[in-house]
């Protein structure tokens, strides 16, 4: 069998998969320790084959699609082409699969099932919900408003729904794609459609701020966000249409 480059091995632990277990056909099968999360790791020459068992995840974290032959259970396939792509990816991947949309979605049943039923009222609901998302978005943005890169308190730091919790469907609203973790002015403009992003992370600004308050905020035609996924893209798309009206 061969093995696996000494870069991708480290850049696996790195990540966070500090299981490692050699397969079929030089795939090599990583996993986090008191986890469900997995991906199959292959060398390629100086590409690195990366596979997942979740549908579409590939696509939405902009990995470039593989065609190959897969471990059994792996279904999704992207091929890093250098080290930088290797290590975002691994990144990634290792947010979403500790903070999937069913198991956050459990971890707010789990919350309520600690309140006493006449106190598990809709807004009781949202506010756990809200939390659990948040601490799913402050792992996939690293802590760091999603549009300065400052890295402040948490306690300054909100996970912004693009499409609202209210228009949302129960897998929607906890779907880290639909969220930027927001310092909590920027967060106040984006909820009241004040800025909005287009597909590319540039700031739209509302006409009705103005240059003073854009200065002081530091929004101008460089403001930008620090990424966007594909899995992003449909989710801003609606905030612009239906939220910030654009």
């Amino acid at each position: 069998m061969q093995p696996l480059p000494t870069l991708t091995t480290k850049a696996l632990i790195d990540s966070g998969y500090d299981l490692l277990q050699a397969a079929d056909d030089d795939w090599f099968m990583a996993s986090i320790s008191g986890s469900s999360a997995k991906v199959a790791v292959k060398a390629m020459g100086t590409d690195t084959l990366l596979a997942v068992p979740e549908h579409g995840v590939m696509e939405r974290i902009g990995l470039p699609p593989a065609v190959h032959p897969l471990l059994p259970d792996m279904v999704s396939a992207g091929i890093a082409s250098n080290a930088a792509q290797l290590y975002e990816a691994l990144r990634l991947l290792h947010s979403l699969q500790v903070h999937p949309a069913t198991t956050l979605s459990a971890e707010v049943e789990a919350r309520l099932a600690a309140i006493p039923v006449t106190e598990r009222t809709r807004e009781v609901r949202q506010r756990i919900g809200q939390d659990v998302f948040r601490g799913a978005l402050i792992d996939l943005w690293q802590g760091r408003c999603a549009l300065s890169g400052v890295e402040f308190p948490p306690s300054l730091l909100r996970a912004s729904h693009a499409k609202p919790w209210a228009q949302a469907s129960d897998e929607e609203r906890l779907d880290p794609f639909n969220g930027l973790l927001l310092a909590v002015h920027y967060d106040a403009l984006f909820d009241q459609g004040l800025i909005a992003f287009g597909d590319d992370g540039q700031v739209i600004v509302s006409a009705s701020l103005t240059e003073e308050v854009r200065r002081l905020l530091c929004l101008n035609t460089s403001s930008r966000l620090r990424f966007v996924l594909p899995g992003h893209k449909e989710y801003l798309s609606f905030h612009r249409r239906s939220v910030a009206g654009l």
